[in-house]
């Protein structure tokens, strides 16, 4: 897979852990005219919207995620996060049309005179999609923070977070692929204030 980097926008990748805050530096990004597509949006879109797609994960789940308003994709995550198997299966279903789509969105992006894109997507190291991006950002926290804001924020069952963290890659390898690190371990205004920084660097050193 290869992603079209334009020559009159600009794509980049924007990535972080559970719970490291990845969601809110993109809403700090828009804040600064930088635009993101979430690659997470994209699949729930994708699901809500695909008849096919949901016939297929019946097929793999059972009619146990279905719920009074459809799908429920939070029980989806249980079970993936649980059977590696199943998480395959359904990454083989919904990523070769996830990314299709944020081509799609690329593009439509480009003619509306857009110049640069964030790509916002929990796993692109793990994935392997982080040469994918001439620059990848990467949101960072220590495990206890990051738990404590799930746990906070979504009551997480304690387990299920652990079992999110086993799929995730490690700090270290974030680190080595990363070409601009934000780390929030602070308040959010502290958070706002360096995606504010970074993007002014960027603008100084003419990067898009």
């Amino acid at each position: 897979m290869a992603i079209s980097q334009q020559k009159k926008i600009t794509v980049w990748g924007l990535t972080g852990g559970i719970g490291s805050g990845k969601s809110t530096a993109a809403r700090f990004f828009q804040e600064n005219g930088i635009e993101i597509i979430n690659l997470d949006l994209l699949g729930k879109e994708i699901i809500d919207e695909d008849p096919s797609v949901q016939e297929e994960l019946r097929k793999l789940f059972g009619n146990e995620i279905y719920s009074n308003n459809g799908i429920d994709r939070k029980a989806i995550r249980e079970i993936v996060f649980k059977d590696a198997k199943k998480r395959q299966s359904l990454e083989a279903l919904l990523h070769p049309k996830i990314w299709k789509l944020f081509e799609e969105r690329v593009e439509q992006k480009q003619k509306t005179g857009s110049k640069i894109v964030l790509c916002e997507a929990a796993l692109i190291i793990e994935h392997d999609h982080a040469t994918l991006f001439p620059r990848l950002i990467v949101v960072m926290a220590k495990d206890t923070i990051r738990r404590r804001r799930v746990e906070t924020r979504d009551q997480m069952d304690p387990s299920l977070f652990d079992d999110v963290l086993k799929t995730q890659t490690s700090d270290d390898i974030r680190k080595s692929v990363a070409t601009d690190i934000l780390l929030n371990e602070g308040t959010e205004e502290e958070l706002k204030q360096s995606v504010f920084e970074l993007v002014q660097k960027w603008k100084k050193d003419k990067l898009f």
